[in-house]
Parts: structure tokens; sequence; C-alpha cells
């Protein structure tokens, strides 16, 4: 039904807006390095703390992502005005200025056969939150598997469907990563032989040389074929399998709205 399509959506605190960040920042550690960031972030952490943990980016780049990732558009100069100068300015004058412009989405509680269902309303809101980022919920049930949504969707999902309970949402895994590097490397090593391979081959009248390059295509065909049978790339959070034990997740701490 469109009904159970709708985004709910309320305006922003700037104590939400510092959460969300706190959980991108574990969730970034957890994604890339496996381990829990050593210091979590506050309103007092300099923009210049705050920026080595997002890749360098400067104050410009920096403002301009977060307008795409909060829906809002301030002008680069009132960025400018919370991210500079980085060594005095704190993460929340940038959490303020967020919190007078941005809404999130929120969870409508809705009643199912006269009596509020948490879960099932978490449920809606996810499927909503999915079907705005692009995706065919036609087919999505509780027990659906959130593999493979989880990889074709997952900015939705370490975003939107994350900051319904910001620091519930258990760190990502990339599932067959290895074969992944795996076949990464090997099509490399092929690309960077290959002219030497052909050089020698053709100076020295043998094909022997063109078994190197020949070699590593074999191993990446390997890899393709291998990641095929296990379904491609995967990104799995937790414990997490179904739709539903997603939204009991989120249900059990995100906001409510009746």
């Amino acid at each position: 039904m469109d009904g159970d399509m709708l985004i709910l959506t309320e305006p922003v605190t700037a104590e939400y807006v510092l959460s969300v960040f706190q959980d991108q920042h574990r969730q970034i550690f957890l994604l890339e390095h496996d381990m829990l960031p050593r210091e979590e972030l506050t309103m007092e952490t300099t923009v210049e703390e705050w920026q080595y943990q997002c890749d360098y980016l400067e104050w410009r780049p920096l403002g301009r992502a977060w307008n795409d990732a909060w829906g809002i558009d301030l002008a680069d100069e009132e960025w400018r005005a919370v991210l500079t100068p980085k060594r005095k300015k704190t993460l929340g004058g940038v959490c303020e200025l967020i919190a007078q412009h941005a809404s999130a989405p929120v969870i409508r509680e809705e009643t199912f056969f006269g009596k509020p269902c948490r879960p099932a309303s978490a449920f809606l809101t996810i499927r909503a939150l999915l079907k705005e980022a692009g995706a065919d919920v036609s087919k999505i049930a509780p027990s659906t598997p959130l593999i493979p949504y989880t990889n074709q969707f997952a900015d939705t999902f370490r975003w939107s469907i994350a900051n319904l309970a910001p620091g519930v949402m258990p760190g990502a895994k990339i599932m067959n990563w290895d074969h992944y590097r795996g076949a990464d490397i090997s099509l490399l090593w092929m690309t960077g032989t290959l002219p030497f391979a052909l050089m020698f081959s053709l100076g020295s009248r043998s094909l022997w040389p063109l078994l190197f390059p020949g070699g590593f295509l074999l191993l990446f065909l390997l890899f393709r074929v291998e990641l095929h049978r296990r379904g491609g790339r995967q990104l799995q959070f937790g414990n997490l399998r179904t739709f539903r034990d997603l939204s009991e997740l989120i249900a059990a701490r995100a906001v409510f709205r009746s």
C-alpha cells in the first residue's frame, strides 16, 4: 500500500547530530580497521581532529559532503564560519548549525489488529527508506534476507536506516573480501606483465613469456567464478540475517511518534 511508504520526519537536535557523527565514526573504524575508535567524538572535539577522522577533507568539501548527507543546502560561507579556524572551532558548532536546518526520519508507531507493534512499524519505515533509495520493495517481507539489499543499498543501511537509532546498528563486514582482493590483484598483475610478456615473446619468437599473464588471467577467472558461486559481494551487519532481525533491533532503541 502507498500508505506504508510515507516517511515521517522531524527536526533534529544538536545532540542527535552528534550521536549520528559518533555512530558513523564507529562504523568507519569497524569496517576499515575492525576495531572501535580509541576516542569518541564529543561536542568539544576540534574540527582539526574531526577532519583527521574524515580523511583530511578541507572545510569546503567537508561542508558540501554534509550538505548532501543531511539533505540541506548551506552556503560555503556558513560552513566556513563553523569549520575554520579548524584548531579552534569544535564539533559542537557544526552540530548546532546542522540542527538549525536538518530533519531526519522517525518511525510512526502503527497499530495492527488493534494493538501497536513497534517492530512492524520499524519494518515499514525501513522498507519506505529503501523504496526512496530506488529499491524494489514489493518482495520485501520480514523474513526476507538482508543480503543482497545491504550491498546494493549500502549507503541507505549505513546512513538513513542506521540513523533511526544511532549506535544500534552492528558493524558492517564485507563478506568474500579475500576473493575480491585476489581477483583485483590477479587482474592488476596480468595487466602489468602483459606488455613485457608480449615484447619478450616477439623478441624470442616464443610463446612461453605469455604464460605469466596467462596464469594471472586464470587466477582472476577462478576468483570471479568462486565469487559468483558464493553470491557476489556481500555486506553483513553483525549477526543480522533478515529484515525481521533488523526491525526488532531498530525498534528496541528508535524514536517513535504516533
